[in-house]
């Protein structure tokens, strides 16, 4: 099975030959520091006296809170962990971004009508607690500029000076053609079990039992044995029962949704609903993310500029790096467009699809569009999800190609871990955006070791 192509990504920018290497070797080679609206970095390990906020005269019903996270923890499974210390529910708690768990990650969150000295007090294995204030305001999704990474390439099998030599050409190249591709990364479709988006389209076609049994039945090869085994059980037997006693306790997701079938083994809409909320958006987010990855595989294919806008085209305009508004190109505006491409301050745009997507019949967007959707066999309307109204997706657009903000080669040293070399890369990546998407290009090797 080829990921890549399975989530969509059919193309590297850059010509280069890569580093090769392998990522995540230690928890600590991959660091993610949420950058606020304001600009500032949350830095692992280094709490800012005052960064958290002031106590607002006449407090709040929010506690707004940075938590660091160096356990085994995705953001879903920290809010879980956090409600279950402070006894509370987990809907009561948001934050700005989804963070990957298979890294160390800082981030902002709130939690509503909680006491500020309790969250102090909070001591979980993995997790810190830090600059804690109360406020008016809850932490909202989308509330960030972007985000810092600090990642570590290993065991990276060539010369001290080559690898160097070839990650420099990589970023040169990536400036000279306008940035990497704004693929959706590796880890919205998951990495052990790249499903999601599977997930997602049949829901969106309406087929539920076929979602459900996918979710908690389909073995991919790098999942641990066990599961695999119950997996394989549930799919040739379909006992809910026995599957429940053959679940390992880790996969609380899929135990929560046979928890529910054993007790009405046909409601498929009322198992996804033991999910928590932004778990299954991530479904039909991950439909989204697939059919905008092909779009883009496809333009290029097509031999459809990516650097720059034709008429008929959609354009971000650029604020620090992230879309403050999005405009229809036209010949009336092309070539001023063109001129904000090529100051940083614009990029061509391509449709999120949703239910609310208009597509003029000038765009070269639309025939792109028009074939993927009839690839995975789904309309725009589907996107309202009638059967589950709240997963509703109106849709949006993206840019297709985004610049790494201070990239930059921090490290290139022997590799003592893992023998041959590692190298360091420091970058910040507007929200949204992934730094696989930017690894990717400098390694070229199997996705596996992203």
């Amino acid at each position: 099975m080829n990921v890549e192509e399975e989530i969509g990504i059919l193309f590297f920018m850059t010509d280069t030959p890569g580093v090769g290497g392998r990522l995540r070797v230690r928890l600590e080679d991959f660091i993610v520091e949420e950058v606020t609206p304001e600009g500032r970095i949350l830095r692992f390990g280094m709490e800012e006296k005052g960064g958290g906020g002031v106590e607002e005269k006449g407090g709040g019903d929010y506690c707004v809170f940075i938590v660091e996270r160096y356990g085994g923890y995705d953001t879903f499974e920290t809010v879980r962990v956090l409600a279950r210390t402070l006894g509370v529910s987990r809907k009561r708690f948001s934050y700005a971004g989804v963070k990957d768990k298979r890294a160390v990650a800082v981030q902002r969150m709130s939690v509503w009508r909680v006491d500020p000295e309790r969250l102090r007090r909070v001591r979980v294995k993995g997790l810190t607690i830090r600059e804690v204030c109360r406020s008016s305001e809850k932490v909202r999704l989308g509330g960030l500029l972007g985000n810092r990474f600090k990642v570590n390439v290993r065991e990276v099998r060539l010369p001290l000076y080559r690898a160097e030599e070839r990650v420099v050409r990589i970023i040169e190249e990536l400036k000279s053609k306008g940035g990497m591709p704004n693929f959706y990364g590796h880890q919205r479709f998951g990495v052990v079990r790249p499903l999601t988006h599977v997930v997602g389209l049949k829901i969106l076609r309406g087929d539920y039992e076929g979602a459900a049994m996918d979710f908690l039945a389909k073995v991919y090869p790098l999942e641990g044995e066990d599961a695999k085994d119950a997996r394989a059980h549930l799919l040739e037997t379909g006992d809910f029962k026995e599957a429940l006693r053959r679940f390992p306790e880790r996969l609380r997701y899929e135990r929560a949704m046979l928890n529910h079938l054993v007790n009405s083994p046909r409601d498929y809409v009322g198992a996804f609903r033991r999910l928590p909320r932004g778990l299954t958006r991530m479904f039909i987010h991950a439909a989204q993310s697939y059919i905008f990855n092909l779009t883009l595989s496809l333009r290029k294919r097509e031999g459809l500029p990516l650097n720059t806008v034709l008429e008929g085209d959609y354009a971000a305009i650029l604020l620090r790096g992230v879309p403050s508004t999005f405009i229809k190109v036209d010949g009336g505006n092309v070539e001023k467009v063109r001129a904000l491409i090529s100051k940083g301050r614009a990029a061509l745009a391509l449709p999120v699809v949703g239910y609310d997507t208009v597509i003029p019949p000038d765009s070269p967007s639309r025939k792109l569009v028009e074939e993927v959707l009839s690839k995975v066999g789904v309309t725009m309307e589907m996107f309202r999800v009638p059967s589950m109204p709240e997963l509703a997706a109106r849709g949006g657009f993206r840019t297709a190609l985004v610049n790494p903000q201070a990239l930059s080669v921090a490290r290139v040293s022997r590799d003592k871990m893992g023998g041959g070399v590692m190298v360091r890369l420091v970058f910040t990546l507007p929200k949204g955006s992934y730094a696989t998407c930017l690894l990717r290009e400098v390694m070229k090797t199997d996705p596996a070791k992203y």
